[in-house]
């Protein structure tokens, strides 16, 4: 077997020209770059989570995994804070960083072990990194830095430098460079308005303190949109509108306190013993460091000290300090009512999200669908506002055919669920043109538009299209979608997730391309889409959609206000985008009547 160099990422100073190379994935070819990797003689690694099969087993694997650990850190971080919190508290406060964590390694684990078990190595090269560069300050730090090319070759090296790999290559070390573009901490970007709200809040605050100290609900990212969460808390007497923080608080990693981190759980395997050694290093210093720093902020937020309930639809994911309160109240006895997320929740065949937010809550609001043998579900309706697009429904002279393209991260950077990622996205984008190739000329030129979404992960989707359709209209993302939606005849979503059940649910006519060979269904779901694939608002093949398109371009309304077809809408609509005309009042009585069973 001929030995190959070994390339992990797509920093470009850790390949070798003159020798057969493999890349570990479709992350390592940026498109951008494509005249320096199209001439190395190289081969690309095969994704280890094509298997759909291999993703489910190693999902309950992991998830099985993750609760053995937890119990561990329970313990630990107990002794270290001198706390005596359940283990509930902390799967509130880092579960998802744990799980994600988990997840994430093991995907890079799996990678590793097939390359090695696929090929023979000569040698590769490892950057000389500054531990601490890697280590996150806390979960939204977290989320920032996994998806980065440095991040993932410290994980790869990492597991390359553990046994058997390291007996099976030649490290060769270098300095690590001085000008890449790895961004430690990111500053997101607020809008005039939250900047606004921010500032008179910080003004008025010991006043907005003393208001809201007795206050019996904190409602806050209910995911009802701005005007419909403060209609929400004023019907409730509360005050209008409640403010997610996000404060940084730099540190750098205390080596003796980490070294604190002693698992006693038995390592089933190597990579078990892996990831017992790279938790204290890597755990973020939001549940070490900074703890104390924390628990001081979270004592002053202008929330209510002892509220009945709280309701969220988002905050405990990926906010550290709204997670660290939640998680304090609950301890004392406050009800959590958390609302889903988005699309693809109970469609699935499995969606560690879902699970983890109707573990933690005491009721769970979904869109419409029911889980029989968990009574936290309540099966409220689509809470985000869609009164926007019903109005623009009545719009006339739409010119646009609408493609909706999914962002999603080079590298597996987010907790599993049953929907393709990371190297298989270099798939959905090629399905994407393919669709796009075999529309009319027509309909491409003059009607096309490609939507893009303002977060980019190195996908290069705008270079990607303009290459290939350089008379296509293309929307880089950073405005409302629905300024677009106001001259969009029909809309394409490519993708499970919120978007098409918005739709579907102001009855705006769209069309759902979604493989469910490489994102299969949960049972109970599969009836529903298949009602949908006969009224040809779902497809499964590229030649499916543009078939469907090329037909229906100029009786779109024709189609969609056929009588089967809105049957077939209401219905869906009714299990996964129900929509509420009392929604608020609904809400309040839900909220009111805590503890007491939903009807």
């Amino acid at each position: 077997m001929q030995k190959k160099f070994l390339i992990t990422t797509a920093m470009e100073k850790t390949w070798k020209y003159d020798q057969p190379s493999l890349f570990l994935g479709n992350w390592c070819k940026i498109y951008s770059e494509k005249n320096i990797w199209n001439k190395l003689n190289h081969q690309t690694l095969s994704y280890h989570w094509d298997d759909v099969q291999k993703l489910q087993k190693d999902y309950i694997y992991l998830k099985n995994l993750s609760e053995k650990i937890i119990k561990n850190l329970v313990q630990v971080l107990n002794e270290i804070h001198d706390e005596k919190y359940s283990e509930k508290y902390w799967k509130i406060y880092l579960g998802h960083w744990l799980n994600c964590f988990i997840q994430i390694l093991f995907d890079r684990w799996e990678i590793v072990q097939k390359a090695f078990s696929e090929n023979a190595f000569s040698n590769t090269i490892v950057l000389k990194i500054n531990v601490s560069e890697m280590v996150p300050l806390g979960i939204e730090n977290f989320i920032d830095i996994i998806h980065q090319d440095k991040w993932n070759h410290f994980i790869f090296s990492k597991i390359i430098e553990t046994i058997p790999f390291k007996n099976a290559i030649n490290i060769e070390y270098i300095d690590d460079l001085k000008n890449d573009n790895y961004v430690r901490v990111k500053l997101h970007r607020k809008n005039l308005n939250r900047r606004i709200i921010v500032f008179l809040s910080n003004i008025f605050n010991p006043l907005i303190k003393l208001v809201r100290k007795n206050e019996k609900y904190l409602i806050c990212e209910s995911y009802l949109g701005k005007f419909s969460e403060m209609k929400l808390n004023l019907s409730l007497g509360l005050f209008p509108l409640s403010l997610s923080p996000d404060q940084i608080f730099l540190c750098e990693p205390n080596k003796e306190l980490r070294n604190k981190i002693k698992f006693n759980f038995e390592a089933e395997n190597n990579f078990e013993k892996f990831l017992r050694k790279i938790i204290p290093t890597l755990i973020p210093m939001s549940y070490l460091e900074n703890y104390k720093k924390i628990s001081n902020a979270t004592s002053k937020l202008n929330w209510p000290k002892k509220p009945e309930a709280i309701f969220t639809s988002h905050f405990i994911n990926n906010k550290t300090i709204p997670s660290k309160y939640t998680a304090e109240k609950k301890e004392n006895g406050t009800k959590l009512i958390h609302g889903q997320h988005g699309g693809a929740y109970g469609q699935c065949l499995f969606h560690w999200y879902e699970e983890f937010e109707r573990d933690i809550s005491d009721f769970y609001l979904t869109w419409g669908w029911e889980d029989n043998k968990d009574k936290k579900l309540i099966p409220f309706g689509i809470l985000k506002p869609i009164n926007i697009y019903k109005k623009i429904k009545k719009i006339k002279k739409k010119t646009k055919l609408l493609f909706v393209i999914r962002p999603k991260e080079r590298y597996s950077a987010t907790a599993l669920d049953s929907r393709v990622r990371s190297h298989q996205l270099l798939e959905y984008h090629q399905n994407c043109l393919k669709i796009a190739r075999k529309l009319n000329f027509k309909i491409r030129s003059e009607n096309l538009v490609i939507r893009l979404h303002e977060r980019k992960y190195g996908w290069c989707e705008e270079e990607l299209w303009s290459d290939e359709f350089p008379e296509i209209t293309i929307d880089k993302g950073y405005k409302p979608i629905i300024e677009i939606l106001k001259k969009t005849k029909l809309v394409v979503y490519t993708y499970n997730a919120t978007g098409y059940l918005e739709l579907l649910a102001a009855n705006i006519p769209v069309i759902i391309f979604c493989p469910t060979d490489k994102n299969p269904l949960r049972e109970q779901a599969i009836p529903y889409f298949e009602e949908l694939k006969k009224s040809k608002i779902f497809h499964e093949t590229t030649e499916s959609v543009s078939e469907h398109l090329n037909k229906i371009w100029n009786e779109i309304d024709e189609w969609w206000n056929k009588k089967d077809v809105q049957n077939v809408r209401k219905k869906f609509c009714q299990k996964y985008a129900k929509y509420d005309s009392k929604k608020i009042e609904n809400l309040k009585n839900i909220i009111l009547n805590t503890g007491k069973t939903y009807n």
